[in-house]
């Protein structure tokens, strides 16, 4: 589900037009940014999107594992789905400065403009569609030292985005006989 939901963006972006130096070329690319010196690492002259992190969202931690009882004998049980934020950093990693502070500028505006972006999935007998809001996430210098030093050490023009909320849902069920009777002759009170 995280790669989808980053190829979402990374389409988002190829499609807006704005990032065509040659037309049919594909200037964004969904890849780690850490790998920027490497010479066959195919991110030379591309803007990058790089999961930086993933975290629980907590507040909707606590729902319900039960579903609704499918006869009056049984009922299923889910595993509870996980509710994640992720943080993607989009980084331009372009032939020249100018030109990664301009395709930078271009990521925030385009995001700007659509912050919910929509999801549809068609692969099987079940459409799966959400939608997931992107918001720009400012990060304080020491901590954006940190992720570049993490990263690989050369710094570049890059925005954090946080997106929000991907649920990830368990596909199994297992089936739970309810309990109707409760026989309290055997216990003993003293």
């Amino acid at each position: 589900m995280i790669n989808k939901v980053l190829t979402v963006l990374k389409d988002h972006l190829n499609n807006s037009g704005e990032f065509e130096d040659i037309p049919g070329e594909i200037v964004v690319v969904l890849d780690d940014i850490s790998k920027h010196d490497s010479e066959a690492s195919g991110i030379e002259n591309k803007v990058v999107i790089t999961l930086v992190n993933v975290e629980e969202e907590s507040t909707l931690k606590n729902s319900s594992r039960y579903l609704t009882p499918q006869t009056q004998d049984e009922i299923n049980m889910e595993s509870t789905p996980a509710y994640l934020n992720l943080y993607a950093m989009v980084s331009a990693n372009r032939s020249s400065y100018a030109k990664s502070l301009a395709n930078i500028s271009k990521v925030i505006e385009i995001f700007q403009t659509n912050s919910t972006l929509n999801y549809q999935d068609n692969s099987d007998d079940r459409t799966k569609d959400f939608s997931f809001r992107i918001e720009l996430h400012s990060v304080p210098f020491e901590q954006l030292s940190y992720v570049w030093g993490l990263l690989g050490g050369k710094v570049m023009p890059s925005v954090l985005y946080k997106i929000s909320i991907i649920k990830i849902v368990a596909k199994n069920t297992t089936s739970v006989k309810l309990i109707k009777d409760v026989n309290i002759k055997e216990f003993k009170i003293n």
